[in-house]
């Protein structure tokens, strides 16, 4: 008898057992519709951008920020409700519903190529180093949801023509569409990898959130904020290891880093700089997400002064920066910044540091 019950025993603690480790695995598989969003690393960009012959002067470092963003599981979402320091992201927050989780990543790291490629044109030009900008057309991102265009093109479209006129840049595709009425059809011209496409899109009412009374245009195809692509041309090599880093926010840290290599001296002056923000070609730093995990990676990694944008609505980068690090009795300096000129004039009226 007490064979048997020994017996059960052991069979009723291996069902107990395998049942753990069945809704551990379970888990682990299924996915929520939420990413994860924290501080991720603060990285040093000496080591990872290069310029042919350049200037390695530096005696402290430039530093670009990451926020650290997972698609959830089960234990990953139970984990982030009960941090405080762990954000979670609806998808629709994150990413187009019709693209997948491989798709959006590489728009990010296309995201990446294209702020390096802005970098490089602006840092050059700083520089007084000859460089050749050329427009190649309006690269796709984002779309309203519902409207036709998210049923025919995809994010990473390069749009180069619209009925058979030449499109060079987003501005002129936005200009291309405008006035159009609804019930109209417009053909794009689109580059989609190594594909040319001629594709027809249906002009169709905005919905009503995107209605602008200011604005007579009330139609469209439902393209968001369509992007120049370049293709920058130099007189120097420049190489850059970012391997699976994605996303435009470390455009204006690549553009200091640049400026650094090209220009003798050292725009450190022997500090931990660390920063985030866009880039655009005419050295606006644009706005960014996730600053209030950016400045605590960069606090943790060393960092004695922080560059955030100063621009956007309902409340700009660097007052969230500086609501965060009071809030967490962080000590970096926040530094608001609106163009590439404003971050050159702090930096060169910074004394060396002793």
């Amino acid at each position: 008898m007490g064979k048997m019950r020994r017996r059960i025993n052991l069979l009723r603690l291996l069902f107990i057992f395998l049942f753990a480790v069945f809704i551990a695995v379970l888990g682990s598989w299924m996915q929520f519709p939420y990413f994860t969003s924290a501080p991720g690393d603060a990285i040093e960009l000496a080591p990872i951008v290069s310029i042919e012959d350049g200037y390695r002067d530096e005696k402290g470092s430039l530093m670009m920020t990451t926020v650290s963003l997972n698609r959830t599981n089960l234990w990953e979402y139970l984990y982030a409700k009960a941090n405080p320091e762990i954000e979670l992201l609806k998808l629709e927050q994150v990413k187009s519903p019709h693209e997948t989780d491989e798709e959006y990543f590489e728009r990010q790291r296309e995201n990446m190529s294209l702020s390096q490629q802005k970098a490089i044109a602006v840092a050059f030009k700083k520089a007084g180093v000859e460089v050749k900008v050329e427009e190649l057309g309006a690269r796709i991102n984002y779309f309203i949801p519902g409207m036709p265009a998210e049923k025919v093109l995809k994010p990473g479209d390069l749009v180069v023509a619209v009925d058979d006129h030449p499109i060079h840049t987003g501005e002129e595709l936005v200009a291309a569409l405008k006035g159009k009425s609804s019930g109209e059809k417009v053909t794009f011209r689109v580059k989609r990898g190594k594909e040319t496409l001629d594709l027809r899109i249906e002009v169709a009412p905005f919905p009503e959130a995107y209605q602008n009374s200011g604005n007579e245009n009330h139609a469209g195809v439902g393209i968001l904020a369509p992007e120049t692509k370049y293709n920058i041309i130099t007189s120097k090599n420049v190489d850059f290891n970012t391997e699976d880093i994605g996303g435009p926010s470390a455009g204006l840290m690549f553009t200091l880093e640049l400026i650094n290599q090209l220009t003798k001296g050292d725009l450190t002056k022997g500090y931990e700089i660390a920063g985030t923000g866009t880039m655009e070609i005419d050295g606006r730093v644009g706005p960014i997400g996730g600053v209030q995990h950016k400045i605590v990676a960069a606090e943790r990694k060393g960092a004695e002064i922080f560059f955030a944008p100063d621009i956007g609505t309902p409340e700009t980068n660097y007052a969230v920066a500086v609501k965060t690090a009071k809030a967490k009795g962080l000590k970096l300096k926040i530094v608001p910044v609106k163009t590439i000129d404003d971050a050159l004039q702090y930096l060169a009226n910074l004394p060396e540091k002793k």
